[in-house]
């Protein structure tokens, strides 16, 4: 993977945290085919997560239409557009329980090892799926449990005893990201640097 692009978003809500705007993100190149207009277009997916996908592209479809995104690495998703505002377009995904489960473990891998992890994942998803995050590492070193609740190319919620200050860095799997909220269960992490194969956990 290797690539990166500069991605301006504000960070989670609750963060007053202003590095928001400079997150980064990994880019993720993919296809959108417009069954009603018969075309397929190149674009960038600057965010995916079970729900939908945030995708850039020239001459995007019109919003409430029927697409198909194909994602490198990820595979394919039905969707309709819901929204385009600053040049990105939203998705919606339209897909079973099974489907949105796979989504979940393939970012999930994806957080922890890399594009090169999600790959060896679709060639034998039984033998990879086992491993789950279970923790992360503090700005101090420390290393604290944890279980994943919610995730996305871009953030993070996380089910832990432990409460990293606000703006504090953490690794989780091969992935950096700055808590940005604490809540009941835990907290809220965004990621600012893109996951990378080879380092270790």
């Amino acid at each position: 993977m290797g690539s990166v692009m500069k991605v301006g978003v504000q960070p989670a809500a609750g963060s007053r945290d202003r590095r928001g705007s400079d997150r980064v993100s990994a880019q993720l190149e993919g296809k959108l085919f417009v069954p009603a207009e018969e075309r397929t277009l190149d674009c960038t997916i600057v965010n995916l997560s079970v729900g939908g996908a945030g995708i850039q592209c020239e001459e995007p479809p019109p919003l409430d239409a029927f697409v198909v995104l194909y994602v490198d690495g990820f595979g394919r998703f039905d969707g309709v557009t819901t929204r385009y505002t600053e040049g990105e377009l939203g998705l919606k995904f339209v897909c079973k329980d099974a489907k949105r489960k796979r989504l979940e473990q393939d970012l999930e891998v994806f957080v922890r090892e890399g594009m090169s992890g999600v790959t060896h994942l679709h060639r034998d998803r039984r033998a990879a799926a086992g491993e789950r995050i279970s923790s992360f590492i503090c700005g101090d070193g420390s290393r604290a449990s944890c279980s994943i609740v919610d995730i996305s190319l871009q953030s993070a919620t996380l089910k832990t005893l432990a409460r990293p200050a606000l703006g504090d860095v953490i690794l989780l799997g091969n992935t950096k990201g700055w808590v940005v909220a604490h809540h009941q269960q835990g907290i809220d992490v965004q990621f600012h640097e893109p996951s990378g194969a080879g380092h270790e956990r």
